[in-house]
């Protein structure tokens, strides 16, 4: 197989694919998911007319400055006044209480002069009658948060406003993370010569729990290919994803893509025209489960998986908010394009008016991770693009908080 532009990679890689299971959880497991159902709300919000501040609950008859009022009760929130406020009377009021029959103004206590069991108003109410309508947040039945979108914190507590205890969601995508080589340690180790420290896995299975999956670091798995074909049917595979790092070349110890496909998964594209990650590679398996591959080098298995294992994870949640770029202008002249589509790793800022800025890193060596855990975006250069000058408009893919 050829080389195949990233747009068909990614759209072969989504093809023919649903979500996974939804689940029921408490509400207070349900951060950060994906929702299978529409949210709607089970009571009108607020559920009665409330005050909007501290005062006193009035008819606006009485409303009006030098208004002498016969204090008759109070409304604190939670505890509604059971009477009814009649001409002449007022009734005192905490912000949330419940606004009595009969009154449909809230006098602020900052004009209202107490004087024992009654009060007067020494200033102007002004027109603002300071009550909150029944239902004015949300309505019984109104659709507060659609199948498919991200349980943000703002949309938890929305739900939990809404008096719903549970809620159906999309249950993590599990996420095998391969790693391979005989080169290669966990953190911690003692190094030899020539040894490399396992990173990838470690950066992916955080990328993998911040896009809503679940993500299983196996073992490293060794060179030899009858050692790495034991470990691989000795391993726990139940994965939605399984994602091989490294060992996708065509040297005699490059063995875990042909093991994969020697076990039964169909190949469906094993290089792409990207730089960095051209040794991204696809499978699926009879059963469903779908492979991944991702280059061993750290930093090109970072882009990637923002390339293609993130939209992958976001399909198989159902997620229907699209992720879109961001344009911003660029701080240096940038060369022609090559044969490739290339990501350089890049900072996008905000000056004092609110434009956005981008810094490409011009080391676009992709072992280098300090420039990767500096960036905040990838900026996007198509293949054979022309050169462009500082100050032009470019995209950009962002991969953290923008500064």
């Amino acid at each position: 197989m050829s080389l195949i532009p990233l747009d068909e990679a990614r759209a072969l890689l989504l093809a023919d694919l649903s979500p996974v299971e939804a689940e029921t959880l408490p509400i207070a497991s349900c951060g950060g998911r994906t929702l299978a159902a529409d949210i709607a709300a089970a009571r009108d919000q607020p559920p009665d007319p409330v005050s909007a501040m501290d005062g006193y609950a009035v008819g606006s008859g009485d409303a009006r400055a030098g208004a002498e009022l016969t204090v008759i009760g109070e409304a604190p929130a939670g505890a509604p006044f059971g009477g009814a406020v009649a001409p002449g009377t007022a009734v005192r009021i905490a912000t949330g209480g419940v606004v009595p029959r009969g009154a449909d103004r809230i006098v602020v206590q900052e004009i209202v002069e107490p004087q024992g069991e009654r009060i007067r108003i020494s200033g102007d109410p002004g027109a603002a009658t300071f009550v909150r309508a029944a239902g004015c947040d949300f309505a019984a039945g109104e659709t507060l948060a659609s199948a498919g979108e991200l349980l943000t914190p703002a949309r938890l507590g929305l739900a939990a406003a809404a008096n719903l205890g549970t809620l159906q969601v999309r249950r993590r995508p599990r996420v095998a993370l391969l790693a391979s080589g005989d080169e290669l340690r966990e953190p911690g180790s003692a190094l030899e010569a020539g040894a490399i420290v396992n990173s990838a896995a470690y950066a992916l299975a955080e990328l993998i729990m911040a896009w809503g999956g679940d993500p299983v670091r196996h073992p490293i798995l060794p060179d030899d290919r009858a050692e790495c074909e034991a470990a691989l049917r000795a391993a726990d595979l139940d994965a939605d994803v399984i994602v091989p790092l490294g060992g996708a070349s065509v040297g005699e110890r490059d063995v875990l893509k042909p093991l994969i496909l020697a076990l039964g998964a169909r190949l469906v594209f094993e290089r792409i025209a990207v730089q960095p990650g051209k040794p991204c590679w696809h499978a699926r398996f009879p059963d469903g489960r779908l492979v991944l591959g991702l280059p061993g080098n750290p930093a090109s298995a970072f882009v990637c998986a923002h390339l293609l294992l993130k939209p992958l994870l976001h399909a198989l949640l159902g997620r229907t908010e699209p992720e879109r770029p961001l344009f911003a202008a660029l701080t240096r002249d940038l060369p022609e394009g090559g044969s490739r589509e290339v990501y350089w790793r890049a900072r996008v800022s905000a000056d004092g008016e609110g434009r956005l800025h981008v810094e490409p890193d011009l080391r676009l060596d992709s072992s280098l991770q300090v420039p990767l855990a500096a960036a905040n975006a990838l900026l996007r250069r198509l293949p054979g693009a022309p050169p462009t000058a500082a100050g032009e408009i470019v995209e950009t893919l962002p991969i953290g908080p923008i500064a």
